[in-house]
């Protein structure tokens, strides 16, 4: 078994990977107050069985916190810890005009594309921020686009407003409201449905080729349900993508 751990803005994700079929997965806030020691037994506490651990690999796009959870996770399972991007180079040809700039987990999610053969696609994550990413026939990460994410935009709009109350994400199939709220509701719901459907038919007009839309974070379930462009929902990407990283890694250890 290893440890995956995917530090987001908002959430870090644990998951207990035995194989990409099987694998448990525990979301934390991502409190960039928390000590070391604090991370340490919530850690402790999520990872019961120790003894099979081979190694622990983490993706980040926090660096504030990432050494408090290296450290923290390394003393909970006793075990050697790799942080992607800096302990891991990325097993994928990056074709951004600066790789370095490319988010993690952007690259985790199009290294779990390519070892499960599901390219040329577009790859949505909903996390903090939505973000595209384009894997081309060749198996290689092109490039994307960022836009706010859901409740980001749903924050911003409380926060910037004095008269529009805060609301939670909900289906609103019609896309006219007969309240504030179901206004705010469909706007966020049916906005969102419209940017995925037009950024997708935008690439794809770039692309000129047949692409698999896969979807995936906090988000996806709740959005998919309204998709009218074919498309899957890999609730474990991330997860999927850390584990062919450290399969790779192992797989250059052995051959050296």
């Amino acid at each position: 078994m290893i440890v995956g751990i995917d530090i987001g803005n908002t959430t870090v994700e644990v998951g207990l990977i035995e194989n990409p079929k099987n694998i448990h997965s525990y979301k934390l806030y991502s409190d960039k107050n928390k000590t070391e020691d604090e991370w340490y037994l919530l850690f402790n506490s999520i990872i019961k069985d120790k003894s099979h651990i081979e190694a622990v690999l983490i993706s980040s796009v926090v660096p504030q916190i990432t050494d408090k959870i290296k450290n923290a996770v390394s003393k909970a399972t006793n075990s050697q810890t790799f942080i992607i991007g800096e302990h891991i180079n990325y097993p994928i040809k990056i074709n951004y005009t600066n790789p370095e700039e490319v988010g993690t987990d952007r690259i985790v999610n199009a290294v779990a594309v390519i070892n499960q053969k599901k390219y040329p696609s577009i790859v949505v994550d909903f996390g903090t921020a939505v973000t595209f990413d384009y894997i081309n026939k060749k198996g290689e990460y092109e490039g994307g686009a960022i836009f706010p994410g859901i409740k980001s935009s749903i924050e911003a709009l409380f926060s910037k407003t004095a008269k529009l109350p805060s609301v939670s994400l909900k289906k609103i199939s019609n896309p006219i409201g007969k309240n504030t709220i179901e206004s705010i509701q469909t706007g966020i719901y049916n906005g969102y449905i419209s940017i995925i459907e037009g950024m997708v038919s935008r690439i794809k007009d770039v692309c000129e080729c047949k692409l698999d839309i896969i979807l995936t974070g906090g988000d996806a379930y709740l959005i998919k349900e309204g998709l009218k462009i074919d498309h899957s929902l890999e609730p474990y990407l991330n997860m999927k993508g850390i584990y062919f990283i450290y399969k790779n890694l192992e797989k250059n250890l052995l051959s050296s």
